[in-house]
């Protein structure tokens, strides 16, 4: 069977956490800077060379088929499960219009390195190659499923013609939110075209009483590959300050734990950057299109994942993937012994 088209691949936030695409045939995996992407950019193509270190790898996201961890389990189960069964019978041995071979060392890798399920999204040949929403697809009629409920899905989900496009991470910041790094707040559309490393997170030490910064690295960004309207919600704190994020993006709450931003009302509070709290007066669920941002520390500590953002404290992008578990433990706590701490 001839090699189907496929983009390119690269590590990414539900909404959320991707290994996504260029429309590019590579023949390994490599970082987006190598690709010619951002024609303006010296860092990114368009004939400009890319810089010398430290410049910081950037990575897309999905965002047109964007997958919370227990869904993107249960899209890769699916998937080679039905690619091991060939139930179309076009394959003598798998049918890699479900799952392609060679997305298996990567998927093997993402769990054993980051506990990540990464996952199949599809495309249409036979409709100018448009975007086909796998099963718990957000556009999908099982957008909601859990992640046992897509394994159970049988094969004719997806039409014979179908073909896979790429695999994702499981989603961020609206680019005018300024992060703070070692020069200080950056909007993170800004820090990622500089491919700027030098970051502020929190010490491991720190407590809600005792916030202390400390220098990291950035690891990598994550970007939409393509703008495209998306719910973001915005934050009016008591104090006037102001905060926009997708639904799944993590904030740190008044106890020091990380959630995600579709679970806070208004009268909820959050963290300032000293420790204090400022309560939240309003939270707008608006619509807008256009592309959201988000990035990793080098640090893989818990409390070091957390990060400033417009003077508020936020979870890194590992929360939206590879801390999921992380999210209802108290990670910010004084002097309380761990055994009295819940875990999930």
């Amino acid at each position: 069977m001839k090699s189907l088209p496929l983009w390119g691949l690269a590590l990414c936030v539900s909404s959320t956490t991707a290994f996504a695409f260029e429309q590019t045939r590579l023949e390994q995996l490599r970082p987006i800077e190598d690709i010619e992407i951002y024609p303006d950019d010296p860092g990114g193509g368009g004939g400009g060379q890319v810089p010398p270190p430290p410049w910081t790898p950037s990575y897309y996201r999905c965002t047109q088929d964007q997958l919370n961890p227990d869904q993107g389990r249960g899209r890769q189960k699916w998937a080679q499960r039905w690619a091991n069964n060939d139930p179309y019978n076009i394959s003598a041995s798998r049918d890699q219009r479900f799952w392609l071979s060679e997305h298996t060392e990567y998927a093997i890798t993402a769990y054993e390195s980051y506990s990540m399920w990464l996952y199949p999204v599809y495309v249409n040949p036979d409709n100018y190659y448009e975007p086909y929403p796998g099963p718990g697809a957000p556009s999908s009629s099982t957008a909601g499923y859990t992640g046992d409920q897509i394994f159970n899905l049988s094969y004719i989900y997806k039409p014979v013609s179908v073909v896979v496009d790429g695999i994702c991470e499981p989603g961020c910041y609206m680019p005018d939110q300024k992060v703070l790094f070692q020069q200080g707040g950056v909007s993170i559309q800004e820090a990622q075209t500089r491919g700027i490393s030098e970051l502020v997170t929190l010490a491991a030490e720190s407590t809600l009483g005792s916030i202390q910064l400390v220098q990291d690295t950035v690891e990598r960004y994550t970007l939409d590959r393509d703008a495209a309207s998306q719910e973001i919600l915005h934050f009016r704190m008591e104090s006037g300050g102001k905060l926009a994020v997708t639904l799944e993006h993590p904030l740190v709450t008044s106890e020091g734990r990380v959630k995600k931003a579709r679970l806070f009302t208004p009268g909820d509070s959050l963290v300032k950057q000293d420790g204090s709290l400022d309560k939240i007066v309003s939270i707008d669920s608006r619509q807008w299109y256009g592309k959201v941002y988000n990035l990793r520390p080098s640090n893989r500590d818990f409390v070091s994942n957390i990060l400033v953002a417009e003077g508020y404290l936020n979870g890194s992008g590992r929360f939206q993937s590879e801390f999921v578990e992380e999210l209802n433990r108290i990670l910010l706590r004084d002097n309380v012994p761990d055994e009295v701490v819940p875990s999930n």
